[in-house]
């Protein structure tokens, strides 16, 4: 398999990192899973280059044996577009992750925030690069209740306001995706 499957599972891992080592690492947990992000930002520059030099790059993990079941294949399918998406998801979210190392670090909810924002970096790596409308659809929607908890503030009702909204705006356009 191809090292493509690699660097979008370097989140995940900075997430579980985070989100497992509980309060043996503390405030250095945050910093343990920061190498990760910048290692997914390196990949993604490098997956740009090998598909600029060498076309599409196509992972399957699942290919079901009948002709009509396609769209329940799972995989990658990275293209260029794809590609030069990865290099600014995985740009911008480095850049947030490493500035807010700092700036949040009196915050009660700072873990949390670097899981989310590491798992949500995941999740939006998987969706440019799905290899179907179904897996599209299923990190879509995953990327609905992330935002939704990355913008939820317990402590500020505004905050609240506005994370509902924003889950709720997200579902909409699902909802009018499914009728397309």
């Amino acid at each position: 398999m191809s090292y493509v499957i690699l660097f979008p599972l370097l989140p995940l891992l900075a997430a579980i990192v985070i989100g497992i080592a509980g309060s043996v690492l503390r405030e250095r947990r945050v910093r343990i899973a920061a190498p990760a992000v910048i290692a997914a930002f390196a990949g993604a520059v490098a997956t740009l280059v090998l598909v600029t030099l060498n076309g599409p790059i196509s992972v399957r993990f699942y290919e079901p044996s009948t002709a009509g079941l396609s769209v329940l294949s799972l995989g990658f399918y990275v293209d260029r577009l794809s590609a030069v998406m990865m290099v600014l998801i995985t740009g911008v979210s480095t850049i947030i992750y490493l500035y807010s190392m700092r700036y949040m670090q009196q915050e009660r909810g700072y873990a949390r925030f670097h899981a989310l924002l590491a798992l949500t970096n995941f999740v939006l790596l998987c969706m440019v690069s799905s290899a179907n409308i179904l897996m599209l659809f299923i990190f879509w929607q995953l990327l609905s209740w992330l935002l939704y908890l990355l913008s939820y503030h317990y402590s500020h009702p505004p905050t609240i306001e506005g994370a509902f909204k924003t889950y709720a705006v997200m579902h909409l356009f699902a909802m009018a995706w499914q009728r397309v």
